[in-house]
């Protein structure tokens, strides 16, 4: 307190504020400014435990118990030494940046945690594990939590990320276990350092929402023959649990990128006109002078009309007649909802609107009915591939309507109603074994007798309600419900259906988690880049894969813990 008592000043950095008899200020400065420097004294002095002098940061109504020394005009010459001395000398612990701590030390629970933290973000953003040893990361975490060590890089590779792999494999192998199919995507690349890989992940619905989890990265070794792969698919199958039949369907997207490429290959006109573009890309992107030179040109006004005219209308029809691939290509290439079933109907789309197209030129007619030509051949006998057409006939937004020819409809709905009967035939077994084996072991003859004229009726209605006209009857009331819209999401479709049809819910488990391109694999790939670059190539291939795998369930992570 000051001479004129109603001022007081804090010893720590000299800051002078009113003093109306009570400690509020005080206490809010001291909270504001120097939260570790607070002390609460002993109130009691019966007590031996240190421990009981603990008082929470809040609880700062003791402070009015202290007695501040008196000061004079030269106040300055005060040191910390000499204001701490004037506080009691039994006070609660300093709060550290993570919580309170016992002998300067962190608890076991809070270390975990900051470790945790910490393989998290090397996961999240792909950091080289190399970070923990690096000289401005170790002053940081320093300045964050003094008392805290970052774990080497042998702690980091040998127990924490295999520990957070662990829980995640634990977690996806559980889930594998409990569906009955699963979609396969697989993509090989190749590292800085020149290792092959092949990652590896699957689609499947559990609780009614589509995983598209990363299962592996394995290096591949010698040459890429079907030997070598299949060798290393059978692996990780297998570390899966993932055994029985595969079947296998081709990869949309890149069959329209062939039919696409097909197309502009057999149009000589379009083609030099690319290669022309092309040569000028380059030339530009390699000489600064010439960039400084088209970009004072563009800026001046009156320029004569180009000679090329008839190059800049050829390049305005190809690109009016390739804009629909453009922007089909991201249609199929979702990773949160089912793309199989989308590939008739974009197909079917994709078709017509080229053809209502209305080029200007000769070279961009050419193109168009190359397209067409391809796409049709290429494309469209994906309406009779059964694995295609029962996925988008399970799709309540498209069912029969998207076929183009009302044959292939039929024939998919036939295929639906002999799978259906199949599982309904399978189903019938398993009750007619319960009700057998439910039965009373030893009946009586009377009893016999008493129950023969209701089990001989009962036989005959279930002859006459045979599995195949049941299966027609459901899939008939599927169709007469009406269509979803367009832009909701089919598996909350199947959700709400599940007990109004049973076995169609088990199809739709089946053929709507399949994938139509092997995009979630090939983006693996393009993060992997940033893990195998010149300060990262020397990760072994097996903390490769526990990295892509936590990254790519990362948010698996976060709902795990």
């Amino acid at each position: 307190k000051n001479a004129d008592k109603s001022t007081v000043t804090c010893l720590n950095c000299r800051t002078d504020f009113k003093f109306y008899g009570n400690t509020t200020n005080l206490k809010e400065h001291l909270k504001r400014k120097h939260p570790t420097l607070i002390a609460i004294p002993s109130t009691s002095n019966d007590s031996n435990d240190p421990d009981t002098d603990l008082q929470n940061i809040d609880n700062l109504d003791n402070l009015s118990n202290i007695q501040l020394p008196s000061t004079s005009s030269n106040v300055q010459n005060h040191s910390l030494t000499s204001a701490q001395s004037c506080i009691p000398a039994k006070r609660s612990r300093q709060l550290k940046l993570f919580g309170s701590t016992k002998n300067n030390e962190l608890t076991i629970a809070e270390n975990n945690d900051i470790d945790k933290s910490l393989v998290k973000m090397i996961i999240a953003d792909y950091q080289p594990l190399s970070i923990v040893e690096n000289v401005g990361f170790l002053e940081y975490t320093k300045k964050l939590q003094p008392l805290y060590t970052p774990p080497s890089r042998k702690l980091l590779t040998t127990k924490l990320l295999p520990g957070q792999y662990d829980i995640i494999f634990s977690k996806l192998k559980y889930m594998l276990k409990n569906v009955n199919d699963v979609s396969v995507t697989t993509d090989m690349w190749t590292s800085d350092s020149t290792k092959s890989y092949l990652t590896v992940t699957c689609r499947f619905i559990c609780d009614d929402y589509l995983y598209s989890p990363v299962i592996s990265t394995k290096e591949v070794h010698g040459s890429h023959t079907r030997e070598n792969i299949a060798s290393v698919l059978s692996i990780i199958f297998n570390q899966w649990d993932i055994t029985s039949k595969k079947y296998h369907h081709p990869y949309v997207a890149h069959t329209l990128n062939l039919s696409v490429n097909e197309a502009i290959d057999k149009n000589k006109e379009f083609l030099q006109v690319l290669k022309t573009c092309r040569a000028i890309v380059g030339h530009f992107k390699h000489s600064s002078f010439a960039t400084d030179k088209l970009q004072e040109f563009q800026k001046q006004m009156g320029l004569p009309e180009l000679k090329v005219k008839q190059d800049w209308d050829i390049i305005a029809d190809c690109v009016k007649i390739l804009k629909p691939f453009e922007s089909m290509t991201p249609e199929f290439s979702g990773e949160k909802y089912p793309t199989l079933s989308l590939v008739i109907p974009l197909i079917r789309g994709l078709q017509l609107m080229v053809k209502n197209i209305k080029p200007e030129i000769d070279a961009g007619i050419s193109l168009q009915n190359s397209l067409l030509d391809a796409v049709t051949r290429r494309l469209g006998i994906l309406e009779k591939n059964k694995i295609v057409a029962k996925s988008t006939f399970l799709d309540p937004r498209f069912k029969k309507t998207t076929f183009g020819l009302a044959d292939n409809a039929e024939n998919t709905q036939k295929w639906i109603i002999e799978e259906l009967t199949s599982i309904i035939c399978l189903n019938n077994e398993d009750y007619n074994n319960i009700t057998e084996t439910s039965a009373p072991a030893t009946l009586t003859e009377s009893s016999n007798s008493l129950w023969e004229h209701f089990d001989n009726k009962l036989s005959k209605v279930r002859s006459v309600i045979n599995p195949e006209v049941n299966s027609t009857l459901i899939v008939r009331q599927y169709i007469e419900i009406s269509h979803l819209q367009r832009g909701k999401n089919c598996l909350d479709f199947w959700k709400q259906h599940k007990r109004t049809f049973p076995e169609l819910y088990k199809l739709q488990l089946k053929y709507l988690c399949i994938t139509a391109t092997s995009v979630p694999s090939e983006r693996v790939f393009s993060k992997a880049g940033l893990l195998t670059n010149d300060r990262r190539n020397k990760l072994s291939p097996k903390n490769l894969d526990y990295i892509i795998i936590l990254n790519n369930n990362y948010n698996m992570i976060l709902a795990i813990q």
